[in-house]
């Protein structure tokens, strides 16, 4: 599967974290930087992703959690559903500033709940 976790999370899972985080949910994208995650919900969310990785990495990624630990871990768990998490350097109030963006993992593939319509002339 992955050498970083057991088994791949429920998308349910992955849509209460980003909840948590601040986000509307796998089809929000708009730009963010790490500051502006929201981590006081931490307690609610971290337990229930723990157990979905292996314990040696388990202890690595969530024995401290910070604005960068956060944004590996969406990185790791975004792309078991097809999507991914983008980076981009930004100079926003006379500082460089690395912005984040979620989006669908490659042009090709469906955001989850999305249908294909066809149509025959």
């Amino acid at each position: 599967m992955n050498k970083l976790l057991r088994e791949k999370p429920p998308l349910d899972l992955i849509i209460l974290i980003l909840h948590e985080l601040g986000f509307l949910g796998l089809n929000d994208t708009k730009l963010f930087c790490a500051e502006e995650l929201n981590l006081l919900t931490l307690e609610s969310w971290v337990p229930l992703l723990e157990p979905y990785y292996l314990p040696c990495k388990a202890k690595r990624y969530f024995d401290t959690l910070d604005f960068r630990r956060i944004i590996t871990i969406l990185r790791h768990i975004l792309p078991l559903h097809g999507y991914g998490l983008t980076s981009y350097e930004r100079l926003h109030l006379g500082k460089k500033r690395t912005v984040y963006q979620i989006c669908a993992a490659t042009p090709r593939m469906l955001a989850q709940g999305e249908e294909i319509c066809v149509m025959f002339l």
